[in-house]
């Protein structure tokens, strides 16, 4: 799993970082993350972030936690700019890793970060920003079947009109897309 690679990478140099090291009781990121995913799985994003302000009390550098607790933080909490910077912050400290952390690749992890960044500025009312954001996860991943989903149910479509200078509302475009689409099923 990819996305676990980045959370080990993060472990990594958050060890580098001369910080405070957490309490040896403390659960590890790896820990938290696949709590916080079953949580999110099970639809109780509530519980997912009440793990995850714990969680990144702990380990405030981790990015994969971050990322979560922005999405959380706009969707749960409805703290939409701070859900936001939180998610920009996370997509940051990524591409900082990414610098640092040769042995292993956190590219991987970038279609999950703008996916939470894109939920966020959805719960906010960005649509635009949401899409933008979406996109760049896909571009990252063009067989993200959660980012396809969210788009979908934003109702965007990923095919131009089939006469791209005619309107898609326009009745040539309307059925020749519906006879097209029929021909690919």
């Amino acid at each position: 799993m990819k996305l676990h690679h980045a959370v080990l990478c993060a472990i990594h140099a958050r060890k580098l970082q001369k910080s405070a090291e957490p309490n040896k009781n403390d659960k590890k990121p790896n820990e938290y993350f696949r709590r916080v995913k079953s949580h999110l799985r099970e639809g109780r994003q509530r519980e997912a972030f009440m793990l995850l302000q714990e969680a990144v009390l702990i380990y405030p550098n981790e990015p994969t936690l971050m990322s979560y607790y922005g999405y959380l933080l706009a969707v749960v909490d409805r703290k939409y700019r701070r859900g936001i910077d939180t998610c920009l912050k996370a997509i940051e400290s990524l591409r900082i890793l990414e610098k640092h952390c040769e042995k292993q690749d956190v590219s991987g992890a970038y279609p999950v970060f703008y996916y939470n960044l894109g939920k966020a500025y959805s719960a906010a009312g960005k649509r635009k920003e949401s899409l933008e954001a979406l996109i760049n996860g896909l571009s990252c991943d063009p067989s993200n079947g959660d980012i396809k989903k969210e788009l979908q149910r934003m109702g965007v479509r990923r095919n131009k009109p089939p006469i791209p200078f005619l309107d898609r509302s326009n009745p040539i475009n309307k059925y020749l897309g519906i006879a097209l689409y029929r021909r690919k099923k």
